[in-house]
């Protein structure tokens, strides 16, 4: 039973701050329709989209070899977070040059290349150092942490997008101050900021972190491919005009995703803790058919206020936005159920064998994509993810 109450109570401590958090990031739903043309809107889900998928990549994932070898035991946590921060340096300093090589090209230059390059930077080591805190303990740092990333955003947006009107620029901005504000506050965390040292770094400890993470970087690219590729396939084949308005219908939707979020962040502490105990086949079973019905529940729900609800608070220049978000929802839910069984090969540390099926998936949603979008558009993009992610 203590393990159920500690997965519920983590569960409590993550919805908080994640509530919270996506409660002021929908709210701030109607500005982005508002002071950001469909044309900007698409740019920016570009520019955060492209982020998703070099994160993984640029940082090598130790982020999530971090966390995965902090929870052991056997591991010492200071060699573990000094090694993981020697790594995400080196990244950043390469993230950092390239950004400003790409900055002056005329082609990339309304995506903000160098801007972009920060936020990536930001990303990838908010990334590690609240994995990180996770691994040790403090939860509720995590969620807080959560909480301040997107107030400074939410705040920084309204300042850059409404009165200094900077549109995209403006957005990118928010997002780099909300993320290095909440970076600041989780290194205040004594445990934390006292971690690293350079005489902690262990070079084969580094080397088991990279043999756990490496796997994890071409699963990351195929996970990309099947949930955010539509962006840019979109983008290229109708413009970028109709992917602000693909991006506008996933919005509401991915309160169904905020729930996932809350349950994964739990879930993966609860998989490693539980995993080699009796009762393990028991408790995950549970825990998954729980999280089934709970999520079925919340779709029904967002299935009934989605139109109503963009009628009301939405700009008319995005209101068909609203027929999409069916499609997408039945994606979001074969996606979450992917992710909760995945989580279990974190618990192992078998992290090839994710490989292979994401791969597979990628692959369906990549022929799935380019087809159905040049024959339906961006009903097209969605429907390759209920497929790919179904097959998966």
């Amino acid at each position: 039973m203590n393990k159920y109450k500690k997965l519920i109570g983590n569960s409590v401590i993550f919805a908080i701050g994640n509530l919270g958090s996506k409660l002021m990031q929908f709210v701030m739903v109607p500005l982005y329709s508002f002071a950001l043309s469909t044309k900007e809107f698409g740019q920016t889900d570009i520019i955060t989209t492209m982020v998703s998928l070099l994160c993984p990549i640029v940082s090598l994932e130790i982020f999530d070899a971090v966390f995965r070898f902090a929870m052991d035991k056997e591991n010492n946590v200071k060699r573990v977070f000094s090694s993981g921060i020697a790594v995400t340096t080196l990244a950043a300093i390469f993230t950092l040059a390239l950004g400003t090589l790409f900055e002056f090209s005329s082609f990339l230059k309304e995506y903000h290349i160098f801007l972009s390059a920060v936020l990536l930077i930001c990303t990838i080591f908010y990334s590690l150092i609240s994995n990180f805190a996770r691994a040790i303990g403090y939860s509720k740092m995590f969620a807080i942490a959560g909480m301040i990333n997107t107030f400074f955003m939410v705040v920084m947006n309204i300042i850059l997008l409404v009165y200094l009107r900077i549109g995209v620029s403006g957005y990118v901005l928010s997002m780099i101050i909300g993320q290095a504000t909440a970076i600041l506050f989780l290194l205040t965390i004594k445990e934390i900021h006292l971690s690293f040292n350079i005489s902690f770094i262990d070079v084969q400890l580094t080397k088991k972190m990279l043999v756990y993470s490496l796997p994890l970087i071409p699963n990351a690219f195929s996970w990309w491919l099947n949930s955010s590729s539509d962006r840019l396939f979109i983008t290229l084949m109708v413009g970028a005009g109709a992917n602000g308005i693909y991006a506008m219908a996933n919005k509401i939707p991915n309160a169904l995703n905020t729930l996932t979020t809350i349950f994964f962040q739990s879930w993966q502490i609860s998989a490693v803790e539980e995993y080699d105990n009796k009762d393990a086949k028991l408790f995950i079973s549970n825990v998954f058919n729980f999280f089934m019905y709970i999520l079925l529940c919340c779709s029904i729900l967002i299935l009934a206020i989605v139109r109503p609800l963009f009628k009301v608070v939405i700009a008319p220049g995005y209101f068909s936005a609203w027929q999409i978000t069916y499609i997408v929802l039945w994606s979001l839910i074969y996606s979450s159920l992917s992710g909760v069984l995945g989580t279990l090969y974190t618990a192992t540390k078998k992290t090839a064998p994710i490989l292979i099926t994401t791969i597979y998936g990628a692959l369906i949603n990549l022929l799935a994509s380019l087809v159905l979008i040049h024959f339906i558009g961006i009903f097209g993009a969605a429907l390759a993810n209920v497929i790919s992610f179904l097959l998966y």
